[in-house]
């Protein structure tokens, strides 16, 4: 009966410290990329949507396969979610979706829902966040690190910064990395603020290479040697027509 009580004991101990122990070394990565309406507007010559989209896909070839990382939408589907802002147009600020959970040899199923996207409906960017933060990520991972794509702010009621700044005060585990395509004003000191209460970074895409810099910074990665990387890029011309020839290649 002791034995059985010392077993007893032991599995219990298991079950509660080993997700402790995955807290202190692992780190999660989720892109978190807006499909709203707005991204379809022009961006060096094709819309914001599908210049960030070529730029993320060419960078995650040269991530590991081990690296976890999934991919959450903002923005309208063609499925289920029409119909649902048909029946209640107020679902319209609910609108996002984890299309790729977030787990080890993801690349290849990211890579495919990033050429599905048909950017439609709003942002409803506090809903976003607080929805990924709460249900997406492994609970006890060290660090929950999200990287966010959008030209704009809330587009809803919400309030991000106030959000953030909240959920701060309590836990240390999340950091917000923000590719702002050519943001200002309001917008842009809203979504500073999720990387400054997060000890992220924030930039702001004003040129094709940008995504580059931005992606290297974020994820660590460097480009293979028929590219430059962008911790040595002097020409940002050269550079706008590595990115150029890569969207006519990819979109023709």
């Amino acid at each position: 009966m002791r034995r059985l009580f010392y077993f007893f004991t032991l599995i219990c101990f298991l079950m509660f410290f080993a997700p402790l122990a995955g807290y202190t070394t692992d780190e999660e990565t989720l892109i978190i990329f807006d499909s709203s309406i707005s991204m379809r507007s022009n961006f060096y010559g094709a819309p914001k949507y599908i210049s960030a989209a070529s730029a993320a896909k060419y960078v995650l070839d040269q991530l590991p396969p081990s690296k976890k990382i999934g991919l959450r939408i903002i923005g309208l589907t063609l499925d289920s979610s029409l119909l649902s802002i048909a029946k209640n147009p107020s679902d319209i600020c609910k609108t996002t979706q984890l299309v790729v959970p977030i787990r080890p040899n993801n690349i290849g199923y990211i890579k495919n829902s990033l050429d599905t996207l048909m950017p439609l409906g709003t942002t409803p960017l506090t809903y976003t966040l607080e929805t990924a933060i709460n249900y997406d990520f492994t609970r006890f991972v060290k660090l929950k690190h999200i990287i966010l794509i959008t030209d704009g702010g809330e587009s809803c009621n919400g309030d991000p910064c106030k959000f953030i700044k909240e959920i701060t005060r309590e836990r240390n585990d999340i950091k917000i990395d923000v590719m702002a395509i050519a943001v200002n004003g309001d917008d842009y000191i809203q979504l500073k603020c999720l990387s400054d209460y997060t000890n992220g970074k924030i930039i702001n895409i004003g040129k094709l290479s940008d995504f580059q810099t931005a992606f290297n910074t974020f994820l660590s990665v460097d480009y293979p040697g028929k590219t430059i990387s962008s911790n040595r890029i002097r020409n940002s011309k050269k550079q706008e027509v590595i990115y150029k020839n890569y969207l006519i290649e990819t979109y023709k």
